[in-house]
């Protein structure tokens, strides 16, 4: 009996055969679907608000819209039908946030602090959680910037940007990592966001693990940990906070970002590999960190765990109790749930903050409830608001130490 055979098909690939068929096919496909699935600035269009939105984030009865309105000359709306409700841009929120909100705000000559949202993982929501949580922010009366430190660019696009078209090497943290720049003032992009800028990244800082170690090589003295510290110096006098998102790597650029932080979030599924690989990120950076010269003088505002990705029914919840007893206090008391809606906002590019009704499917058939939206938006409202607590307490303590020098 004959068995008829394959045909032999070489499977074997170059390096070119990757850099010029696979990537370059790849971003074919990409430039096709670029309208539908990227929407890249400036399409990417921000949020708008109700009178009720508004009166819930400045802390105030929705029935003192109309007076305060009149005494303080705030914005209107706009009315889109009649009979509807009416709508308030993004900008006439913050114009209402700004003007009512009870927070305290950054004493002049005090800096903005840098939150680092950090994992050796990929895949543990650390981009979406650190986006969501600079959008809060800006809810909360601050000004941000934005800093995506990962290759891959994930924040960048969440930001409205896309990478592979629009941000150049010249864009990103390279110039100052070259030494070419000493402050990141060149690379700091508007945003979409209104009060939210960016220091975009694109895949050309994957050289930023090549430059470095070559600077070592030339200058044994060379501070390759403080690179990052130096560049935002000079900006930490124009934002209330830096939020950077970390390659998913302990790597030289993650090293820079961690110790030019002044606290640490990381984002952890209560998953067990996941747990395990969050022991060996602590234990690494502890160890590389405190070879380092002063490192026994450097103290963080605040260290998080925050657990993302929790399914409801889990086999997981024995890994919850892991990183409850491993962290202790350190772990924040709300999670975000694993949630089909979280994934279809990231397929669109979006986070909860950017729209209020996502598709669950492909038809769009299914759409998030109330419920479901302030069950996904709740935790990172806390966790937002448990940093902004952590500026201010930040704040005051430089002032009274300020005071007492």
């Amino acid at each position: 009996m004959l068995i008829s055979r394959v045909p032999e098909i070489d499977q074997s690939v170059s390096i070119a055969d990757i850099r010029d068929v696979i990537a370059g096919r790849a971003l074919d496909m990409l430039d096709q679907v670029r309208a539908t699935m990227l929407e890249p600035y400036p399409r990417k269009k921000p949020p708008t608000f109700t009178a009720a939105n508004i009166a819930s984030l400045c802390g105030f009865d929705k029935t003192r819209m109309k007076y305060l309105t009149t005494k303080l000359g705030l914005p209107t709306g706009t009315q889109t039908g009649t009979g509807r409700a009416k709508i308030f841009t993004l900008e006439e929120t913050l114009a209402w946030i700004a003007a009512t909100s009870s927070r305290v705000q950054r004493p002049k000559g005090v800096r903005g602090r840098v939150i680092a949202f950090a994992n050796f993982k990929g895949g543990v929501a650390k981009t979406s959680t650190s986006v969501s949580v600079a959008q809060k922010l800006t809810l909360l009366g601050r000004k941000v910037l934005l800093l995506d430190s990962d290759p891959q660019g994930s924040a960048t696009q969440l930001c409205g940007f896309a990478p592979d078209a629009e941000i150049s090497d010249t864009d990103t943290l390279l110039p100052l990592i070259y030494g070419d720049e000493t402050s990141l003032r060149y690379a700091v992009k508007e945003t979409y966001w209104k009060n939210l800028d960016l220091i975009p990244a694109c895949n050309a800082l994957q050289d930023a693990e090549f430059s470095i170690p070559s600077h070592i090589l030339e200058d044994s003295r060379f501070e390759f940990w403080n690179i990052l510290h130096y560049g935002l110096e000079s900006l930490l006098d124009e934002y209330d906070a830096v939020v950077i998102d970390t390659p998913p790597a302990l790597s030289y650029l993650t090293t820079n970002v961690l110790m030019a932080a002044d606290a640490i979030i990381m984002p952890l599924p209560p998953e067990a590999l996941d747990f395990a690989s969050s022991t060996q990120f602590w234990q690494m950076f502890g160890e590389i960190a405190s070879r380092l010269p002063n490192a026994e003088h450097k103290r963080y505002d605040f260290v998080n765990v925050f657990m993302t990705k929790v399914r409801p029914f889990d086999a997981a919840k024995g890994v919850q109790g892991w990183i409850r007893k491993a962290y202790g206090e350190r772990v924040f008391p709300l999670h975000v749930p694993d949630s089909k809606v979280q994934a279809a906002a990231l397929g669109a590019l979006s986070t909860v903050y950017d729209q209020k009704r996502l598709d669950v499917d492909a038809e769009g058939e299914t759409r998030m409830s109330g419920e479901q939206y302030e069950r996904l938006k709740a935790p990172l409202d806390a966790l937002s608001e448990f940093i902004d607590d952590q500026l201010v307490k930040a704040w005051m303590k430089d002032t009274k130490n300020e005071q007492t020098t």
